[in-house]
């Protein structure tokens, strides 16, 4: 009886180690995952005309943080910069009818680096 309880627990033992093992790196997945993005990105207008001024706004976090973005049109980048908590104007010249333009915005604060995207198609 004493035998097949210590197989039963060498057993127990062999099954679980594999699975405590994989535990911590879950729990670290878990960690990162658990920081929220704060930082939250809008447009004046989603479906600008050609050779319109669109005005974007950055906020979540504390006025005045600097962040640094990009547009992604289809045919060229533009890069952009500004601070959270003043509005951002831009022209979007003669961007592509129908295409979605793609605006990564980038911020660090608190140690921490946040991308938070806005999206506009032109018609």
């Amino acid at each position: 009886m004493k035998n097949k309880i210590a197989l039963f627990l060498m057993a127990v033992l062999v099954v679980l180690s594999p699975v405590s093992a994989g535990v911590t790196g879950v729990s670290s997945i878990q960690a990162e995952a658990a920081v929220k993005n704060p930082v939250k990105v809008s447009l004046s207008t989603t479906t600008p005309k050609q050779r319109t001024n669109v005005t974007l706004n950055v906020a979540g976090v504390p006025k005045n943080t600097a962040y640094t973005g990009t547009i992604f049109y289809k045919s060229k980048k533009t890069y952009i910069s500004g601070k959270v908590g003043t509005p951002k104007k831009f022209n979007i010249s003669t961007a592509t009818k129908g295409y979605k333009v793609k605006i990564e915005i980038v911020v660090k604060y608190n140690k921490q680096t946040y991308k938070s995207y806005a999206y506009f198609t032109p018609k």
